[in-house]
């Protein structure tokens, strides 16, 4: 891997502590599962899963283009881009991204929402375990070590129990492997922008990157299928909180930048996964006034013993040199 050369800014002076990364991660997560209770609704009253993501991918981008226009320390961000030596493919994440977003409105339907999920986080968790070996990420190479794996293995498993009784759709089963692959690439997502945003100094300045890019291929998709099905027939929702699902995301790849440095791409996706899924209880009840079901609380548990245990792999510390660091050791216990 190439070595990163990082512009002096206060952003890029912050080290944050681990535990905090986590609560960061965590909040962000919760802010995910909004985006979803968002879109979704959104989604519903376009009938069009595809454009609600669009929208929502504009507004919250929108917020990055404010920022810029805005703040001179953005615009060094993006200065300090200049000459840099990371190879062209670290500037892909938003592709990820926006690959995701229109695999769900087109596999969802199809295989059902719990099949989809599933095979999401185990592609999800088992690329973070991978990139953080490969030192892909900003925070180094950290072993596959027995610990990480039984926090990433409690991860899938919490989401296997959460989706039980929901079925799925095998008939298309070829679709499992694919969305598990792009599981995968929202893990390199992660890893790619922290990279960025160690050039960058400012992860708004990486999140206009994230967002130029995701949106723009997002807009391609959305043009072709609207050329061949058509503008959706539903309506535009006069409500306000109904375009808030942008901003939820945009906060989520703001903190998983600033965290991931601190933690690694393996706890970072496990705590955003523990965010979700308690966001989703949380939202639930406040939606439809029911409690959650006891598997779905279970799930819940299982994840924050996924991340606490993943936590305990050894001391998961801000390297200089990613490239050549390899964090180790499941004895050492991480220094609070």
């Amino acid at each position: 891997m190439p070595t990163v050369t990082t512009v002096d800014t206060p952003l890029t002076r912050l080290r944050i502590p681990p535990w905090l990364a986590q609560a960061l991660v965590v909040a962000g997560g919760g802010g995910a599962a909004a985006q979803a209770m968002i879109n979704g609704e959104l989604g519903t009253r376009l009938e069009s899963s595809l454009w609600a993501s669009a929208v929502s991918n504009t507004v919250g981008g929108s917020l990055f283009v404010i920022a810029l226009l805005a703040s001179p320390s953005v615009r060094r961000g993006l200065t300090a881009l200049r000459g840099t030596v990371l190879p062209w493919w670290m500037f892909t994440g938003g592709v990820f991204g926006a690959i995701f977003v229109f695999a769900g409105a087109t596999a969802v339907p199809l295989i059902g929402v719990a099949l989809f999920t599933i095979a999401q986080v185990c592609g999800n968790t088992v690329g973070a375990l991978g990139t953080d070996a490969l030192g892909l990420g900003p925070s180094g190479r950290l072993r596959v070590t027995r610990n990480r794996t039984i926090g990433a293995v409690l991860a899938i498993v919490a989401v296997g129990i959460a989706n039980t009784g929901r079925g799925g759709d095998l008939t298309l089963w070829w679709l499992v492997p694919v969305v598990a692959l792009i599981g995968v690439g929202i893990a390199l997502q992660g890893a790619f922008n922290g990279r960025v945003n160690d050039v960058t100094g400012n992860p708004l300045s990486t999140g206009l990157i994230n967002f130029v890019i995701g949106t723009g291929v997002l807009y391609a998709i959305v043009a072709v299928v609207t050329l061949i099905s058509g503008t959706p027939t539903g309506t535009w929702p006069s409500e306000p909180w109904l375009y808030l699902g942008g901003p939820c995301g945009a906060a989520l790849v703001v903190v998983s930048m600033i965290a991931v440095k601190a933690i690694g791409v393996l706890r970072m996706a496990l705590g955003v996964l523990a965010g979700q899924l308690a966001g989703a209880v949380v939202f639930d009840l406040l939606r439809t006034g029911e409690p959650a079901r006891p598997a779905v609380l279970l799930a819940v548990a299982l994840t924050a013993v996924a991340v606490a245990i993943a936590g305990r792999s050894g001391r998961t510390a801000v390297v200089t040199a990613p490239d050549e660091a390899v964090i180790s050791n499941d004895e050492r216990p991480e220094s609070p």
